[in-house]
C-alpha cells in the first residue's frame, strides 16, 4: 500500500537550546515596556500588544532573538526544499515581529498572516497550563484550510484543527496562509510570546 500525502500543512516546533539565556531579559524588557505603553490592536482581545517593530530593535535583548527565530526558520526554509529536492536560492529575509502580553481571558480571533511566507510564535513564558475545569485554555489552533471535512461515524480520522498547548521555551512555526487562533486564557500569571512574520526574497 502507498500513503500518498495530500496538501500538507507542515508545522515545525523548535526548543532553541540558547532559549534559557535570551529570554529572561526579553521578556523583562517586554514587560516594561507594557507598563509605560498603550500597546496596539491586532487580532487578540484582550491583553497587550506591542508595536511590530522588534526586528528593528538594535542590540539585546532583541537582535539575539530575532537571530534565533530567523536561524529557525532557516532550517525549515532547507529542510522543506531538500524534501522536495529544490536548491535554496540566494535569499534575504524581510522580518516584522511583535509581542503579546495574554492576561486571563484573552484570545486571538480566527486570523492568517498573508502575504508573508512563515509565521513564528515564540512562547517566551506559556503561562499556565490548561486544567481539567477549562481543557483548551490559551490553546493554539490551526484550521484545516479545507473548509468542511466529512466526518467517519464513529471515527476521528480529519480532525478540523491542529491543537497544540503551549510551553515555555517552544517556537512554532508555520506557514503564513494558516488561519488559526488562541482559545480564551484561563491563568493567572500573564503569558508573553514573541510573534514573527518572514518573507524570502531572491537576490
Amino acid at each position: 500500500m502507498d500513503h500518498l500525502p495530500l496538501f500538507s500543512t507542515d508545522v515545525f516546533v523548535f526548543r532553541p537550546a540558547n532559549a534559557e539565556t535570551l529570554t529572561p531579559p526579553f521578556l523583562q524588557a517586554i514587560l516594561d515596556e507594557r507598563s509605560r505603553e498603550p500597546g496596539v490592536s491586532a487580532s487578540q482581545v484582550g491583553g497587550w500588544h506591542s508595536r511590530p517593530d522588534l526586528a528593528q530593535r538594535a542590540g539585546p535583548p532583541y537582535r539575539p532573538v530575532m537571530e534565533t527565530i530567523v536561524d529557525c526558520v532557516g532550517q525549515v526554509l532547507h529542510h522543506l526544499a531538500a524534501q522536495r529536492g529544490q536548491p535554496v536560492p540566494r535569499h534575504r529575509w524581510s522580518v516584522e515581529a511583535w509581542a503579546i502580553v495574554l492576561e486571563r481571558g484573552g484570545y486571538s480571533r480566527p486570523h492568517d498572516h498573508s502575504p508573508s511566507h512563515f509565521s513564528v510564535a515564540w512562547y517566551v513564558d506559556a503561562g499556565e497550563p490548561p486544567t481539567e475545569v477549562h481543557p483548551l485554555s490559551g490553546t493554539f489552533s490551526l484550521l484545516d484550510p479545507r473548509g468542511h471535512v466529512g466526518r467517519v461515524p464513529g471515527l476521528h480520522l480529519w480532525p478540523p484543527t491542529l491543537d497544540i498547548h503551549p510551553e515555555t521555551g517552544m517556537v512554532l512555526i508555520f506557514p503564513s496562509w494558516a488561519l488559526h487562533h488562541v482559545h480564551p486564557y484561563a491563568g493567572e500569571r500573564p503569558r508573553v510570546v514573541v510573534s514573527a512574520n518572514l518573507r524570502m526574497t531572491p537576490v
